[in-house]
Protein backbone atom coordinates (compact mmCIF):
# COMPACT_ATOMS: atom_id res chain seq x y z
CA UNK A 1 0.00 0.00 0.00
CA UNK A 2 2.78 2.60 1.04
CA UNK A 3 5.16 1.70 -2.12
CA UNK A 4 1.63 2.48 -4.62
CA UNK A 5 0.85 5.46 -2.57
CA UNK A 6 4.59 6.76 -3.10
CA UNK A 7 4.37 6.02 -6.49
CA UNK A 8 1.21 7.71 -7.05
CA UNK A 9 3.04 10.56 -5.78
CA UNK A 10 6.15 10.62 -7.44
CA UNK A 11 3.86 9.95 -10.51
CA UNK A 12 2.12 12.97 -10.35
CA UNK A 13 5.01 14.91 -9.18
CA UNK A 14 6.86 13.81 -12.34
CA UNK A 15 3.89 15.17 -14.60
CA UNK A 16 3.58 18.53 -12.84
CA UNK A 17 7.31 18.99 -13.22
CA UNK A 18 7.22 17.63 -17.01
CA UNK A 19 4.01 19.89 -18.07
CA UNK A 20 6.29 22.35 -16.79
CA UNK A 21 9.37 22.05 -18.07
CA UNK A 22 8.98 20.02 -21.03
CA UNK A 23 11.43 17.49 -20.71
CA UNK A 24 14.13 16.93 -18.65
CA UNK A 25 16.64 19.17 -17.18
CA UNK A 26 19.24 17.33 -18.70
CA UNK A 27 17.63 17.32 -21.78
CA UNK A 28 17.27 21.21 -22.30
CA UNK A 29 20.64 21.53 -24.87
CA UNK A 30 19.43 18.73 -27.05
CA UNK A 31 19.23 20.65 -30.18
CA UNK A 32 23.07 20.73 -29.95
CA UNK A 33 23.07 17.47 -30.50
CA UNK A 34 26.73 16.09 -30.38
CA UNK A 35 29.80 18.55 -30.36
CA UNK A 36 32.77 15.93 -30.78
CA UNK A 37 35.61 17.30 -32.15
CA UNK A 38 36.30 14.36 -34.30
CA UNK A 39 33.00 12.09 -34.74
CA UNK A 40 30.84 14.96 -35.13
CA UNK A 41 32.12 18.43 -36.47
CA UNK A 42 35.69 19.84 -37.33
CA UNK A 43 37.83 19.55 -40.24
CA UNK A 44 39.63 16.02 -39.42
CA UNK A 45 35.56 14.56 -40.24
CA UNK A 46 35.28 17.04 -43.00
CA UNK A 47 38.46 16.32 -44.95
CA UNK A 48 38.33 12.27 -44.40
CA UNK A 49 34.43 12.13 -45.60
CA UNK A 50 34.88 13.83 -48.28
CA UNK A 51 37.89 12.18 -49.59
CA UNK A 52 36.04 8.89 -49.55
CA UNK A 53 38.34 7.21 -47.69
CA UNK A 54 36.37 4.63 -47.02
CA UNK A 55 33.07 3.40 -49.81
CA UNK A 56 30.57 4.34 -46.43
CA UNK A 57 31.06 7.25 -44.62
CA UNK A 58 29.81 5.00 -41.42
CA UNK A 59 33.08 3.74 -41.36
CA UNK A 60 35.10 6.38 -39.98
CA UNK A 61 32.28 7.65 -37.41
CA UNK A 62 32.67 4.12 -35.51
CA UNK A 63 36.37 3.88 -35.38
CA UNK A 64 37.76 4.71 -31.46
CA UNK A 65 40.90 6.68 -31.26
CA UNK A 66 43.76 5.24 -30.21
CA UNK A 67 44.96 8.56 -28.13
CA UNK A 68 43.17 11.51 -26.47
CA UNK A 69 41.10 13.74 -28.71
CA UNK A 70 44.24 16.35 -28.66
CA UNK A 71 46.71 14.34 -29.46
CA UNK A 72 44.42 13.04 -32.25
CA UNK A 73 43.95 16.79 -33.66
CA UNK A 74 47.90 17.74 -33.61
CA UNK A 75 48.61 14.44 -35.72
CA UNK A 76 46.08 15.15 -38.01
CA UNK A 77 47.70 19.05 -37.52
CA UNK A 78 50.97 17.92 -38.97
CA UNK A 79 49.59 15.91 -41.78
CA UNK A 80 48.03 19.16 -43.14
CA UNK A 81 51.04 20.87 -42.70
CA UNK A 82 53.20 18.16 -44.25
CA UNK A 83 50.73 17.81 -47.19
CA UNK A 84 49.94 21.48 -47.43
CA UNK A 85 52.17 22.09 -50.60
CA UNK A 86 50.51 19.16 -52.62
CA UNK A 87 46.97 20.21 -52.20
CA UNK A 88 46.80 18.26 -48.79
CA UNK A 89 46.92 14.27 -47.81
CA UNK A 90 45.76 11.71 -50.66
CA UNK A 91 43.12 9.17 -49.96
CA UNK A 92 46.68 6.61 -49.43
CA UNK A 93 48.20 9.06 -46.86
CA UNK A 94 44.71 9.44 -44.90
CA UNK A 95 44.11 6.44 -44.55
CA UNK A 96 47.33 5.61 -43.49
CA UNK A 97 46.94 8.31 -40.54
CA UNK A 98 44.11 6.61 -39.50
CA UNK A 99 45.29 2.94 -39.16
CA UNK A 100 47.95 4.77 -37.37
CA UNK A 101 45.69 6.69 -35.02
CA UNK A 102 42.43 4.95 -35.12
CA UNK A 103 40.99 1.29 -34.37
CA UNK A 104 38.50 -0.75 -36.96
CA UNK A 105 35.02 0.47 -37.24
CA UNK A 106 33.47 -1.49 -34.27
CA UNK A 107 36.59 -2.67 -32.07
CA UNK A 108 34.64 -1.43 -29.12
CA UNK A 109 31.22 -3.67 -29.68
CA UNK A 110 32.05 -6.77 -28.99
CA UNK A 111 29.46 -10.29 -29.45
CA UNK A 112 28.20 -11.93 -26.64
CA UNK A 113 26.39 -15.58 -26.17
CA UNK A 114 22.98 -13.93 -24.58
CA UNK A 115 22.58 -15.99 -21.21
CA UNK A 116 18.84 -17.02 -22.21
CA UNK A 117 19.35 -18.38 -25.65
CA UNK A 118 18.09 -21.82 -25.79
CA UNK A 119 18.41 -24.33 -28.98
CA UNK A 120 14.64 -25.88 -29.32
CA UNK A 121 12.34 -22.82 -27.55
CA UNK A 122 8.89 -23.67 -26.82
CA UNK A 123 7.09 -22.26 -30.14
CA UNK A 124 9.05 -24.24 -32.22
CA UNK A 125 6.74 -27.30 -31.00
CA UNK A 126 3.45 -25.64 -32.01
CA UNK A 127 4.97 -25.48 -36.29
CA UNK A 128 3.55 -28.54 -37.68
CA UNK A 129 5.36 -28.06 -41.23
CA UNK A 130 8.82 -29.55 -41.00
CA UNK A 131 10.43 -27.11 -43.86
CA UNK A 132 9.12 -24.22 -41.93
CA UNK A 133 10.47 -25.71 -38.53
CA UNK A 134 13.79 -25.36 -40.15
CA UNK A 135 13.57 -22.01 -41.09
CA UNK A 136 12.65 -20.87 -37.78
CA UNK A 137 15.02 -22.92 -35.55
CA UNK A 138 17.42 -21.10 -38.10
CA UNK A 139 16.01 -17.84 -37.77
CA UNK A 140 16.31 -18.18 -33.77
CA UNK A 141 19.71 -19.48 -34.07
CA UNK A 142 20.69 -15.79 -35.23
CA UNK A 143 20.21 -14.12 -32.08
CA UNK A 144 23.56 -15.49 -31.39
CA UNK A 145 25.29 -13.77 -34.21
CA UNK A 146 23.48 -10.54 -33.70
CA UNK A 147 23.69 -9.96 -29.76
CA UNK A 148 26.67 -7.83 -28.56
CA UNK A 149 27.69 -5.28 -25.57
CA UNK A 150 29.90 -2.16 -25.49
CA UNK A 151 33.35 -2.56 -24.37
CA UNK A 152 35.19 0.85 -23.45
CA UNK A 153 37.69 -0.74 -21.18
CA UNK A 154 41.21 0.20 -22.17
CA UNK A 155 40.14 3.04 -24.34
CA UNK A 156 40.74 6.54 -23.49
CA UNK A 157 38.01 8.67 -22.35
CA UNK A 158 36.13 10.56 -25.12
CA UNK A 159 37.99 8.11 -27.55
CA UNK A 160 34.31 6.07 -28.91
CA UNK A 161 31.02 7.32 -30.89
CA UNK A 162 29.52 4.78 -28.96
CA UNK A 163 27.01 5.55 -26.29
CA UNK A 164 27.48 2.54 -24.56
CA UNK A 165 25.26 0.86 -22.38
CA UNK A 166 24.68 -1.88 -19.42
CA UNK A 167 23.01 -4.82 -20.53
CA UNK A 168 23.40 -6.53 -23.69
CA UNK A 169 21.76 -5.76 -26.88
CA UNK A 170 20.97 -6.82 -30.84
CA UNK A 171 21.79 -5.01 -33.45
CA UNK A 172 20.61 -4.98 -36.49
CA UNK A 173 22.86 -6.48 -38.77
CA UNK A 174 26.46 -5.67 -41.10
CA UNK A 175 27.39 -1.93 -41.10
CA UNK A 176 25.14 -1.76 -38.58
CA UNK A 177 27.48 -2.47 -35.33
CA UNK A 178 24.41 -0.94 -32.37
CA UNK A 179 21.34 -0.69 -31.52
CA UNK A 180 18.66 1.39 -33.01
CA UNK A 181 15.72 2.32 -31.66
CA UNK A 182 12.72 1.68 -33.75
CA UNK A 183 14.43 -1.42 -35.42
CA UNK A 184 14.11 -2.72 -31.15
CA UNK A 185 10.34 -2.83 -31.32
CA UNK A 186 10.68 -5.55 -34.10
CA UNK A 187 13.60 -7.24 -32.40
CA UNK A 188 11.65 -7.35 -29.35
CA UNK A 189 8.85 -9.22 -30.70
CA UNK A 190 10.90 -11.77 -31.80
CA UNK A 191 13.14 -12.26 -28.56
CA UNK A 192 9.69 -12.97 -26.55
CA UNK A 193 8.39 -15.41 -29.49
CA UNK A 194 11.84 -17.25 -28.63
CA UNK A 195 11.82 -16.69 -24.65
CA UNK A 196 14.76 -14.27 -24.56
CA UNK A 197 12.84 -12.50 -21.87
CA UNK A 198 16.23 -11.45 -20.08
CA UNK A 199 17.57 -10.01 -22.50
CA UNK A 200 14.54 -8.56 -24.01
CA UNK A 201 14.63 -6.69 -20.38
CA UNK A 202 17.75 -5.52 -20.44
CA UNK A 203 17.46 -3.91 -23.78
CA UNK A 204 14.21 -1.89 -22.00
CA UNK A 205 16.83 -1.19 -19.05
CA UNK A 206 19.24 -0.03 -21.73
CA UNK A 207 16.56 2.66 -23.10
CA UNK A 208 15.02 3.27 -19.87
CA UNK A 209 18.89 4.50 -19.01
CA UNK A 210 19.28 6.33 -22.10
CA UNK A 211 16.18 8.54 -21.22
CA UNK A 212 17.29 9.35 -18.00
CA UNK A 213 20.49 10.52 -19.12
CA UNK A 214 19.14 12.56 -22.43
CA UNK A 215 15.77 12.77 -22.18
CA UNK A 216 14.89 10.87 -25.11
CA UNK A 217 16.14 7.49 -27.14
CA UNK A 218 18.64 8.90 -30.01
CA UNK A 219 18.12 7.38 -33.28
CA UNK A 220 20.66 4.79 -32.50
CA UNK A 221 23.94 4.17 -29.72
CA UNK A 222 26.40 6.45 -31.33
CA UNK A 223 27.06 10.42 -30.06
CA UNK A 224 26.35 11.67 -33.36
CA UNK A 225 22.78 10.43 -33.58
CA UNK A 226 22.22 12.56 -30.52
CA UNK A 227 20.46 15.34 -31.99
CA UNK A 228 17.63 13.11 -33.40
CA UNK A 229 15.41 10.80 -31.99
CA UNK A 230 12.88 7.46 -34.29
CA UNK A 231 9.32 6.77 -34.38
CA UNK A 232 8.96 6.92 -30.24
CA UNK A 233 7.93 2.78 -29.77
CA UNK A 234 9.45 2.49 -26.33
CA UNK A 235 5.97 2.77 -24.79
CA UNK A 236 4.86 -0.08 -26.99
CA UNK A 237 8.09 -2.11 -26.25
CA UNK A 238 7.24 -2.16 -22.52
CA UNK A 239 3.62 -3.15 -23.53
CA UNK A 240 4.69 -5.80 -25.29
CA UNK A 241 7.17 -7.13 -22.53
CA UNK A 242 4.89 -6.98 -19.76
CA UNK A 243 1.95 -8.63 -21.67
CA UNK A 244 4.59 -11.25 -22.08
CA UNK A 245 6.05 -11.11 -18.70
CA UNK A 246 3.36 -10.01 -16.33
CA UNK A 247 6.91 -8.18 -14.98
CA UNK A 248 4.68 -5.11 -13.43
CA UNK A 249 7.01 -4.47 -11.17
CA UNK A 250 9.59 -3.15 -14.32
CA UNK A 251 6.58 -1.62 -15.57
CA UNK A 252 6.06 0.68 -12.48
CA UNK A 253 9.73 1.43 -12.13
CA UNK A 254 9.95 2.60 -15.85
CA UNK A 255 6.38 4.41 -16.53
CA UNK A 256 7.67 7.43 -15.01
CA UNK A 257 10.57 7.25 -18.01
CA UNK A 258 7.93 6.59 -20.17
CA UNK A 259 6.21 10.12 -19.35
CA UNK A 260 9.55 11.56 -19.77
CA UNK A 261 9.96 10.65 -23.17
CA UNK A 262 6.37 11.41 -24.28
CA UNK A 263 6.53 15.05 -23.04
CA UNK A 264 10.06 15.03 -25.16
CA UNK A 265 7.88 14.38 -28.13
CA UNK A 266 5.15 17.11 -27.17
CA UNK A 267 7.66 19.69 -26.28
CA UNK A 268 10.31 19.41 -29.34
CA UNK A 269 8.13 17.49 -31.81
CA UNK A 270 5.03 19.56 -32.47
CA UNK A 271 3.43 21.99 -34.91
CA UNK A 272 -0.31 23.64 -34.46
CA UNK A 273 -2.86 23.23 -37.51
CA UNK A 274 -5.96 25.24 -38.01
CA UNK A 275 -8.69 23.77 -40.33
CA UNK A 276 -10.66 25.30 -42.26
CA UNK A 277 -13.58 24.18 -40.37
CA UNK A 278 -12.38 26.35 -37.27
CA UNK A 279 -10.83 23.11 -35.67
CA UNK A 280 -7.31 23.83 -33.86
CA UNK A 281 -5.14 20.82 -33.16
CA UNK A 282 -1.57 20.04 -31.44
CA UNK A 283 0.03 17.26 -33.57
CA UNK A 284 3.53 16.13 -34.37
CA UNK A 285 6.00 15.86 -36.91
CA UNK A 286 10.05 15.23 -37.51
CA UNK A 287 12.13 18.18 -37.16
CA UNK A 288 15.84 18.37 -36.23
CA UNK A 289 17.17 21.86 -36.78
CA UNK A 290 20.98 21.36 -37.76
CA UNK A 291 23.03 23.41 -40.23
CA UNK A 292 25.29 20.14 -40.75
CA UNK A 293 25.79 17.41 -42.69
CA UNK A 294 25.10 13.59 -40.88
CA UNK A 295 28.17 12.62 -39.88
CA UNK A 296 28.10 9.05 -40.87
CA UNK A 297 26.73 10.24 -44.26
CA UNK A 298 28.50 13.46 -43.89
CA UNK A 299 30.10 12.89 -47.99
CA UNK A 300 26.32 12.41 -49.24
CA UNK A 301 24.67 15.35 -47.27
CA UNK A 302 27.61 17.69 -48.38
CA UNK A 303 27.42 16.83 -52.16
CA UNK A 304 23.30 17.01 -51.80
CA UNK A 305 23.37 20.24 -50.13
CA UNK A 306 25.84 21.60 -53.12
CA UNK A 307 23.02 22.70 -55.06
CA UNK A 308 21.80 25.14 -52.66
CA UNK A 309 23.14 28.53 -52.96
CA UNK A 310 22.34 30.23 -49.93
CA UNK A 311 22.75 29.05 -45.85
CA UNK A 312 19.06 29.38 -45.17
CA UNK A 313 18.63 26.37 -48.32
CA UNK A 314 21.64 24.47 -47.40
CA UNK A 315 20.28 24.12 -43.63
CA UNK A 316 16.64 23.64 -44.52
CA UNK A 317 17.90 20.62 -46.46
CA UNK A 318 20.29 19.47 -44.01
CA UNK A 319 17.70 19.79 -41.11
CA UNK A 320 15.08 18.04 -43.63
CA UNK A 321 17.62 15.33 -44.41
CA UNK A 322 18.04 14.59 -40.68
CA UNK A 323 14.61 14.58 -39.85
CA UNK A 324 14.14 11.83 -42.28
CA UNK A 325 16.31 10.14 -40.51
CA UNK A 326 14.76 10.86 -37.42
CA UNK A 327 11.49 9.38 -39.52
CA UNK A 328 13.16 5.89 -39.78
CA UNK A 329 11.77 6.06 -43.47
CA UNK A 330 15.50 7.13 -45.16
CA UNK A 331 14.52 8.25 -47.62
CA UNK A 332 11.35 8.57 -49.57
CA UNK A 333 9.29 10.36 -51.62
CA UNK A 334 6.82 11.07 -49.06
CA UNK A 335 9.35 13.50 -47.57
CA UNK A 336 9.65 14.93 -51.18
CA UNK A 337 8.21 17.88 -52.81
CA UNK A 338 5.01 16.99 -54.19
CA UNK A 339 5.67 18.76 -57.51
CA UNK A 340 9.27 17.21 -57.67
CA UNK A 341 8.62 13.64 -55.59
CA UNK A 342 11.14 12.06 -57.34
CA UNK A 343 14.62 13.96 -56.41
CA UNK A 344 16.42 14.14 -52.78
CA UNK A 345 17.00 17.65 -53.54
CA UNK A 346 13.84 18.78 -52.99
CA UNK A 347 13.03 16.68 -49.44
CA UNK A 348 11.32 18.83 -46.77
CA UNK A 349 10.73 16.51 -43.98
CA UNK A 350 10.47 19.38 -41.59
CA UNK A 351 7.36 20.26 -43.67
CA UNK A 352 5.06 17.18 -43.15
CA UNK A 353 2.74 15.98 -40.52
CA UNK A 354 2.98 12.38 -40.65
CA UNK A 355 0.12 10.08 -40.16
CA UNK A 356 1.93 7.33 -38.78
CA UNK A 357 3.74 9.13 -36.10
CA UNK A 358 0.64 10.44 -34.73
CA UNK A 359 -1.03 7.44 -34.86
CA UNK A 360 1.85 6.20 -32.46
CA UNK A 361 1.50 8.71 -30.54
CA UNK A 362 -2.32 8.35 -30.21
CA UNK A 363 -1.18 4.72 -29.33
CA UNK A 364 0.92 5.64 -26.74
CA UNK A 365 -1.46 8.01 -24.93
CA UNK A 366 -4.23 5.55 -24.73
CA UNK A 367 -1.32 2.91 -23.23
CA UNK A 368 -0.10 4.98 -20.89
CA UNK A 369 -3.65 5.65 -19.59
CA UNK A 370 -3.88 2.28 -19.15
CA UNK A 371 -0.35 1.88 -17.25
CA UNK A 372 -1.63 5.04 -15.07
CA UNK A 373 -5.30 3.44 -14.53
CA UNK A 374 -3.69 0.02 -13.48
CA UNK A 375 -1.81 1.74 -10.60
CA UNK A 376 -4.24 3.57 -9.46
CA UNK A 377 -3.23 7.30 -10.73
CA UNK A 378 -6.49 8.50 -12.23
CA UNK A 379 -4.90 11.76 -12.82
CA UNK A 380 -2.75 10.89 -14.98
CA UNK A 381 -5.05 8.36 -16.84
CA UNK A 382 -7.81 10.97 -17.66
CA UNK A 383 -4.84 13.27 -18.71
CA UNK A 384 -3.78 11.22 -20.99
CA UNK A 385 -7.18 9.52 -22.51
CA UNK A 386 -8.14 13.26 -22.83
CA UNK A 387 -4.67 13.61 -24.82
CA UNK A 388 -5.88 10.46 -27.38
CA UNK A 389 -9.18 11.36 -27.62
CA UNK A 390 -8.18 14.90 -29.02
CA UNK A 391 -5.71 13.63 -30.85
CA UNK A 392 -8.08 11.06 -32.93
CA UNK A 393 -10.16 13.89 -33.51
CA UNK A 394 -7.29 15.77 -34.91
CA UNK A 395 -5.85 12.43 -37.19
CA UNK A 396 -9.74 12.19 -38.50
CA UNK A 397 -10.03 16.03 -39.22
CA UNK A 398 -6.69 16.38 -40.61
CA UNK A 399 -5.42 13.48 -42.16
CA UNK A 400 -8.44 11.58 -43.63
CA UNK A 401 -9.38 11.83 -47.24
CA UNK A 402 -13.46 10.90 -48.12
CA UNK A 403 -12.54 10.51 -52.09
CA UNK A 404 -9.40 8.23 -51.78
CA UNK A 405 -10.11 6.31 -48.33
CA UNK A 406 -7.03 6.80 -46.81
CA UNK A 407 -4.97 8.68 -44.42
CA UNK A 408 -3.08 11.04 -45.89
CA UNK A 409 0.51 13.30 -44.68
CA UNK A 410 -0.38 16.91 -44.64
CA UNK A 411 2.21 19.32 -46.19
CA UNK A 412 2.54 22.51 -43.98
CA UNK A 413 4.16 24.31 -46.88
CA UNK A 414 1.16 23.80 -49.14
CA UNK A 415 -1.60 22.63 -46.43
CA UNK A 416 -2.77 20.29 -49.05
CA UNK A 417 -2.43 16.13 -48.25
CA UNK A 418 -0.23 13.99 -50.41
CA UNK A 419 -2.77 11.74 -51.96
CA UNK A 420 0.39 9.13 -53.23
CA UNK A 421 -0.19 5.71 -51.63
CA UNK A 422 2.24 4.93 -48.70
CA UNK A 423 1.68 1.75 -46.20
CA UNK A 424 1.93 4.89 -43.17
CA UNK A 425 -1.43 5.85 -44.66
CA UNK A 426 -3.05 2.80 -43.14
CA UNK A 427 -1.44 3.29 -39.47
CA UNK A 428 -4.24 4.75 -37.95
CA UNK A 429 -6.34 1.09 -38.14
CA UNK A 430 -3.41 -0.53 -36.79
CA UNK A 431 -3.58 1.85 -33.99
CA UNK A 432 -7.15 1.35 -33.99
CA UNK A 433 -8.43 4.73 -34.15
CA UNK A 434 -11.91 2.91 -35.70
CA UNK A 435 -13.10 2.53 -32.03
CA UNK A 436 -12.49 6.32 -30.85
CA UNK A 437 -14.09 7.36 -34.11
CA UNK A 438 -16.80 4.79 -34.60
CA UNK A 439 -15.73 3.52 -38.01
CA UNK A 440 -17.89 0.21 -38.45
CA UNK A 441 -16.57 -2.57 -40.24
CA UNK A 442 -18.14 -2.27 -43.83
CA UNK A 443 -16.51 1.35 -43.64
CA UNK A 444 -13.15 -0.47 -42.72
CA UNK A 445 -13.71 -2.77 -45.50
CA UNK A 446 -13.95 -0.09 -48.03
CA UNK A 447 -10.75 0.96 -47.43
CA UNK A 448 -9.23 -1.93 -47.78
CA UNK A 449 -11.22 -2.84 -51.29
CA UNK A 450 -10.32 0.51 -52.73
CA UNK A 451 -6.53 -0.53 -51.75
CA UNK A 452 -7.07 -4.27 -53.17
CA UNK A 453 -4.70 -4.32 -55.97
CA UNK A 454 -1.68 -2.70 -53.90
CA UNK A 455 -2.47 -5.25 -50.96
CA UNK A 456 -2.45 -8.09 -53.00
CA UNK A 457 -0.89 -7.75 -56.40
CA UNK A 458 3.01 -7.81 -55.46
CA UNK A 459 3.77 -11.58 -55.01
CA UNK A 460 7.18 -10.32 -52.49
CA UNK A 461 4.68 -8.14 -50.12
CA UNK A 462 3.81 -4.39 -50.70
CA UNK A 463 5.72 -1.78 -50.94
CA UNK A 464 6.41 0.87 -49.03
CA UNK A 465 5.10 3.40 -51.71
CA UNK A 466 4.31 3.34 -55.57
CA UNK A 467 6.72 5.42 -56.61
CA UNK A 468 9.88 4.52 -57.57
CA UNK A 469 12.81 7.02 -56.84
CA UNK A 470 15.92 5.01 -56.34
CA UNK A 471 15.22 5.63 -52.34
CA UNK A 472 14.80 2.41 -50.12
CA UNK A 473 11.89 3.56 -48.79
CA UNK A 474 10.21 3.61 -52.20
CA UNK A 475 9.21 1.39 -55.19
CA UNK A 476 10.58 -1.51 -55.24
CA UNK A 477 11.62 -2.36 -51.76
CA UNK A 478 9.43 -4.04 -48.84
CA UNK A 479 9.91 -3.32 -45.11
CA UNK A 480 9.48 -6.23 -42.91
CA UNK A 481 8.73 -3.75 -39.99
CA UNK A 482 5.44 -2.27 -42.33
CA UNK A 483 4.35 -5.48 -43.45
CA UNK A 484 4.21 -6.38 -39.82
CA UNK A 485 1.61 -3.11 -39.20
CA UNK A 486 -0.12 -4.03 -42.11
CA UNK A 487 -0.80 -8.03 -41.22
CA UNK A 488 -1.55 -7.19 -37.73
CA UNK A 489 -4.12 -4.57 -38.84
CA UNK A 490 -6.03 -6.51 -41.40
CA UNK A 491 -6.15 -9.67 -38.87
CA UNK A 492 -7.16 -7.41 -35.52
CA UNK A 493 -9.98 -6.07 -38.19
CA UNK A 494 -10.77 -9.96 -38.86
CA UNK A 495 -13.56 -9.44 -41.55
CA UNK A 496 -14.32 -11.47 -44.20
CA UNK A 497 -12.09 -9.45 -46.45
CA UNK A 498 -9.44 -8.27 -44.26
CA UNK A 499 -8.57 -11.30 -42.88
CA UNK A 500 -8.43 -12.74 -46.81
CA UNK A 501 -5.98 -9.83 -47.54
CA UNK A 502 -3.92 -10.32 -44.29
CA UNK A 503 -3.56 -14.44 -45.15
CA UNK A 504 -2.31 -13.72 -48.34
CA UNK A 505 0.33 -11.23 -47.14
CA UNK A 506 1.56 -13.25 -44.71
CA UNK A 507 1.75 -16.04 -46.90
CA UNK A 508 3.67 -14.55 -49.61
CA UNK A 509 5.68 -12.27 -46.76
CA UNK A 510 6.74 -15.81 -44.87
CA UNK A 511 7.62 -17.10 -48.51
CA UNK A 512 9.80 -14.37 -49.98
CA UNK A 513 11.93 -14.40 -46.41
CA UNK A 514 12.28 -18.23 -46.94
CA UNK A 515 13.17 -18.12 -50.32
CA UNK A 516 16.07 -15.70 -50.02
CA UNK A 517 17.40 -17.45 -46.88
CA UNK A 518 16.81 -20.85 -48.58
CA UNK A 519 18.99 -19.75 -51.60
CA UNK A 520 21.56 -18.49 -50.02
CA UNK A 521 21.63 -21.26 -46.92
CA UNK A 522 25.22 -23.40 -48.70
CA UNK A 523 26.51 -20.53 -49.63
CA UNK A 524 26.35 -17.51 -46.96
CA UNK A 525 24.32 -19.39 -44.17
CA UNK A 526 21.16 -18.42 -45.38
CA UNK A 527 20.48 -14.55 -45.25
CA UNK A 528 17.74 -12.86 -43.95
CA UNK A 529 17.99 -9.54 -45.92
CA UNK A 530 16.72 -6.06 -44.53
CA UNK A 531 14.47 -5.23 -46.88
CA UNK A 532 13.31 -7.75 -49.69
CA UNK A 533 11.64 -6.52 -53.93
CA UNK A 534 8.37 -7.09 -53.96
CA UNK A 535 8.40 -8.09 -57.62
CA UNK A 536 11.18 -11.13 -57.30
CA UNK A 537 10.46 -13.60 -53.98
CA UNK A 538 13.42 -14.14 -52.23
CA UNK A 539 15.65 -11.50 -53.49
CA UNK A 540 16.52 -8.05 -51.69
CA UNK A 541 15.59 -4.50 -52.28
CA UNK A 542 17.49 -1.89 -53.34
CA UNK A 543 18.19 1.84 -53.47
CA UNK A 544 19.24 4.76 -51.18
CA UNK A 545 22.45 5.10 -49.36
CA UNK A 546 24.43 2.05 -48.77
CA UNK A 547 23.62 -1.60 -50.31
CA UNK A 548 21.32 -3.80 -48.92
CA UNK A 549 21.80 -5.23 -45.60
CA UNK A 550 22.28 -8.81 -44.14
CA UNK A 551 21.52 -10.14 -40.58
CA UNK A 552 18.80 -8.57 -39.77
CA UNK A 553 17.42 -7.89 -36.35
CA UNK A 554 13.65 -6.35 -37.63
CA UNK A 555 13.46 -9.14 -40.35
CA UNK A 556 13.88 -12.03 -37.64
CA UNK A 557 11.54 -10.75 -35.36
CA UNK A 558 9.33 -9.84 -37.63
CA UNK A 559 9.61 -13.39 -39.83
CA UNK A 560 9.61 -15.33 -35.97
CA UNK A 561 6.15 -13.26 -34.62
CA UNK A 562 4.36 -14.73 -37.69
CA UNK A 563 5.66 -17.80 -37.82
CA UNK A 564 4.68 -18.35 -33.75
CA UNK A 565 1.68 -16.25 -34.07
CA UNK A 566 0.08 -17.83 -37.73
CA UNK A 567 1.65 -21.17 -37.99
CA UNK A 568 -1.14 -23.08 -38.74
CA UNK A 569 -2.46 -21.22 -41.50
CA UNK A 570 0.92 -20.39 -43.53
CA UNK A 571 1.66 -22.05 -46.90
CA UNK A 572 4.44 -21.68 -48.51
CA UNK A 573 4.34 -19.82 -52.02
CA UNK A 574 7.05 -21.75 -54.69
CA UNK A 575 9.99 -19.57 -54.98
Amino acid sequence: MQASLFFLILSFLTYIILSIQGATDVNQDHVGGCQHPVYCTGSLLKTIQLNQVFNDSKTFVDMPMRYPVDYINQQFEVLMFNTSKTGGPNKAELLEFLNNNFYPAGYEVEPVTPVDWFPNPAFLDKIQDPELKRFATSVHGKWLDLTRVFNVSGLCDDCYSSIPVTHPFVIAGSRFREFYYWDTYWIIQGLLVSNMTATAKGMLTNFRDIITEYGFIPNGGRIYYLNRSQPPLYTLMVKSYVEATSDYQFLQETLPILDAEYQWFMKYRTTQINTCDGGSYTLNLYNVSTNTPRPESFYEDFTGASVFSSDDEQKFYYSSITSGAESGWDFCSRWFSQSDNTNLTTIQTIEVVPVDLNSILYYNEKTLSMFHNYFGNTTMSTFYQKAASERATAIQSVFWDENNLQWFDLNLETQTLNENFYISNLLPLFVDIEEEINMNDEEIDSIFKELSDVLLNFPGGIPSSLIDTNQQWDLPSAFPNLQYFVIELLMDTNTTVSTAIGRSLINRWVTTNYCGWNSTLETEGGMMFEKYNVYDVGTPGGGGEYVVQNGFGWTNGVVLHLLNKYSDIITLNSC
